[in-house]
């Protein structure tokens, strides 16, 4: 297949697991769980298949989930995607930059999953909680906005990164195999 159409496939995928992941969890009001996921589909796309794929993602899908309804605030969609963006360049860049010290790939995985976090977390709290939502937002939304873009942000980017990190020797294999 084209590496080009693969690119394509494989990010489109990715960003459609992201929405589903958003849409299916999102009634039930658990940011826990929905962005363990979210995060979980960014780290495993960009383990598997490299950073640009993963950088789809981690930009398109907040602007889908937007036009979905799952994002309730256009003001903070770009700052949603700068920070899973980070979280991606981020995971993929020293994954690789210590793949000559650290022979096991979920070791390594991890490490770099669990910088990306910290990087996201900082990234988002910034733009969101102190200038996005202080500047445009009414309070009680500067409240959810406090809550949802804190540290909820690095639990969510550490749960799925470490999940994606455990799980994707064993989805890699079952690429191998096609």
């Amino acid at each position: 297949m084209n590496k080009n159409i693969k690119w394509i496939t494989r990010s489109a995928a990715a960003i459609a697991l992201i929405v589903v992941a958003q849409f299916v969890t999102a009634p039930l009001k658990q940011q826990l769980l929905t962005g363990s996921l979210v995060n979980l589909i960014l780290a495993l796309t960009t383990m598997l298949f490299g950073w640009s794929t993963g950088a789809a993602a981690a930009v398109v899908s907040p602007f889908i989930a937007y036009l979905l309804g799952i994002n309730a605030q256009i003001l903070v969609v770009p700052a949603i995607a700068a920070g899973n963006l980070i979280y991606v360049i981020v995971t993929a860049f020293l994954s690789g930059k210590l793949s000559s010290r650290v022979k096991n790939a979920t070791v390594r995985n991890i490490v770099s999953v669990a910088c990306a976090a910290v990087w996201k977390f900082l990234i988002q709290y910034l733009l969101i909680v102190k200038w996005i939502a202080p500047s445009f937002l009414p309070e009680k939304a500067q409240a959810v906005m406090s809550v949802n873009f804190g540290v909820m942000q690095l639990f969510t980017a550490c749960i799925g990164g470490v999940i994606a990190s455990i799980i994707s020797p064993l989805v890699s294999r079952a690429f191998k195999e096609d």
